[in-house]
């Protein structure tokens, strides 16, 4: 792979990113309807090459007996020399252009488009020929106009040579070379396959995303605070047949050690960050849609209650609203931040019933037009009348790329905290992100690195003893990388 330079707090350094050999796997399983695809492809492609190609051959064979005059059956392996010159002079006659002639005016062929074999059999009297046509009838008339034909030119070599037809010739009913393609079919198939393996194995090597804590560090011009692992919405295989989903926030009893402390890790840097100047309103973004962002909101809010401070998260993602269904609350229209915004009402604060320090504030409709001055600023002066009465205010803006919501938040926001997915956007639209961030006037206090998945090395360590499986996960999240390139314990 090319080079590619630190960035961040670190540096500028020139280093080779090393492969990450689980994205490569990762990136082949979710690829693997494409290898099949292009196995079929690659077979069905030889397969109707060579039945374009294939031209079916049909043979119509005569086979005679040759003897003096007067011979017998019992004595017809007497004289073999005789059979062996007569075979010879009738191949002469056969391949003569006189009796091709002869077959062409007689059938009404424009030529002699046939091949014809004449062979005796080894240590007998017996003479084969052999028409090879392309459709079964012209190979069978064929056979029979040399018949009569070659009799007629061989008049004067049959001076006392008796020939007698043991095996009259007969329409043919299967071509003697037969299509057979599913060897070539199976080999493209495992070409195709394997070409369509190297193509994704190539893409995962050359797409700049960000695949694991360190690529953040050389990368991303900003600290990463914590690392997210993947929770399976899915447990079990009864519950993905049934389509149920485990709910992802901290008060499911349900969820992993590890997915716990990660969370829990995330909060006390970010109050650590928070709490240096005094700062309360955080905004939490990324830079396009489907990177966790809502969740790592919702469960860094309830963290932050859990450590007895008043929290409220407010859903300011107005284009694609999701904390009500995360949380699974009805917001009915006297709850809804939408209208309370449009009609410049005040914000009807709903407490969260799994957490009594949590408070929310949500959004059902979505609004596909941006707001005007007047509604963002009522709603600015809402949210500062507000957060008086919280110790943290988390909000949730919309993706960077998507809408321009999330960069006029940032302007009156205390801080910003972005979510970047593993493997999902390329590291120069991150780094664009943030320096949008940056040109605001937004206090960027580091990112968030969410749905990293476990290793297959990691995997089989978790499985092999409790030690792995709980607390060996531990030290993931109590290392995260630091400003100053060190982790912090």
């Amino acid at each position: 792979m090319e080079d590619r330079y630190e960035s961040g707090n670190v540096g500028m350094e020139f280093k080779p990113s090393p492969i990450d050999w689980d994205s490569i796997l990762r990136d082949l399983l979710k690829g693997w309807w494409m290898i099949v695809l292009a196995a079929l492809t690659a077979a069905l492609l030889v397969g109707g090459f060579h039945e374009l190609r294939y031209q079916p051959e049909y043979c119509s064979s005569s086979t005679f007996v040759i003897g003096r005059s007067g011979f017998s059956y019992q004595h017809i392996y007497d004289n073999l020399t005789q059979a062996e010159k007569t075979t010879k002079q009738y191949a002469q006659v056969v391949n003569s252009s006189i009796l091709r002639g002869r077959v062409c005016e007689e059938l009404g062929l424009p030529s002699f488009d046939a091949r014809v074999s004449v062979e005796s059999v080894e240590s007998t009297n017996l003479m084969v020929m052999t028409v090879t046509a392309d459709t079964p009838r012209k190979a069978f008339l064929i056979n029979r106009s040399i018949r009569k034909n070659a009799l007629d030119l061989m008049g004067f070599f049959m001076d006392g040579v008796t020939m007698m037809e043991l095996e009259a010739a007969n329409i043919p009913a299967q071509p003697v070379s037969p299509l057979r393609i599913e060897s070539a079919m199976e080999s493209a198939a495992g070409l195709g396959a394997v070409g369509m393996a190297a193509i994704l194995v190539v893409l995962s090597c050359w797409r700049d995303t960000i695949k694991n804590p360190e690529d953040v560090t050389r990368k991303v011009d900003a600290k990463l605070l914590a690392t997210i692992y993947h929770e399976r919405k899915h447990p079990s295989v009864r519950q993905h047949r049934k389509k149920k989903r485990v709910s992802l926030l901290l008060d499911n009893p349900m969820l992993s050690f590890g997915f716990l402390e990660s969370y829990r890790f995330l909060a006390s840097r970010v109050r650590r960050a928070m709490d240096k100047n005094g700062r309360k309103v955080l905004l939490v973004t990324s830079v396009t849609e489907n990177e966790g962002k809502s969740t790592v909101s919702a469960n860094l809010a309830i963290a932050l209650a859990q450590t007895g401070k008043k929290v409220l998260l407010i859903d300011c993602d107005f284009r694609k609203p999701s904390l009500f269904r995360i949380f699974e609350m009805k917001v009915d229209e006297s709850q809804d931040l939408t209208n309370a915004i449009r009609d410049k009402t005040r914000p009807q604060i709903v407490p969260y019933e799994g957490e009594p320090n949590l408070y929310l504030l949500l959004c059902r409709k979505a609004r596909t037009k941006p707001w005007d001055m007047d509604s963002l600023a009522y709603f600015v002066d809402s949210v500062r009348r507000i957060r008086e009465a919280a110790d943290y205010v988390i909000v949730d803006s919309g993706p960077m790329a998507l809408v321009s919501d999330s960069e006029e938040f940032a302007g009156w926001a205390d801080a910003c905290l972005l979510v970047i997915r593993q493997d999902l956007m390329e590291a120069s639209y991150i780094n664009d992100a943030i320096d949008n961030l940056e040109e605001t006037g937004a206090d960027l206090i580091g990112c968030v690195l969410n749905g990293m998945r476990h290793g297959l090395v990691g995997r089989m360590r978790e499985r092999s003893s409790y030690y792995g499986s709980a607390y060996g996960n531990y030290s993931h999240y109590r290392k995260a990388p630091s400003s100053g390139g060190e982790r912090e314990t």
